[in-house]
């Protein structure tokens, strides 16, 4: 098999945008900004799309959900959640969160 293939949905997409939004005004309102917080929180979850295009069905079970699964994207103190769906040779991104919010909007 070559792997699966990763389609992000529109509110995948600008869950992301959230997310980045706000580590910039995070970054921006700390005592020692760092400019390159950005470029590592999208460095993460390009090597975390790199997990789900290999392996999708290590990643643990949606409680809520449970036809989906869910990938903890590690950045900084927290990270992110990234909620999936597989459909036969896709990865179907359906949203992101922060993993300090309680659930899936």
């Amino acid at each position: 098999m070559d792997g699966f293939r990763i389609i992000p949905t529109v509110t995948f997409q600008e869950d992301i945008e959230r997310l980045e939004d706000h580590i910039v005004r995070r970054e921006l309102a700390s005592q020692a900004p760092d400019d390159t917080c950005l470029f590592r929180f999208r460095d993460a979850v390009a090597r975390a799309m790199g997990i789900l295009s290999f392996a999708p069905h290590t990643c643990r079970r949606s409680e809520a959900h449970r036809e989906f699964r869910e990938l903890i994207v590690p950045f900084g103190h927290g990270g992110c959640v990234v909620l999936f769906a597989i459909r036969s040779t896709d990865v179907v991104l359906l949203a992101a969160r922060d993993q300090h919010e309680h659930d899936f909007r």
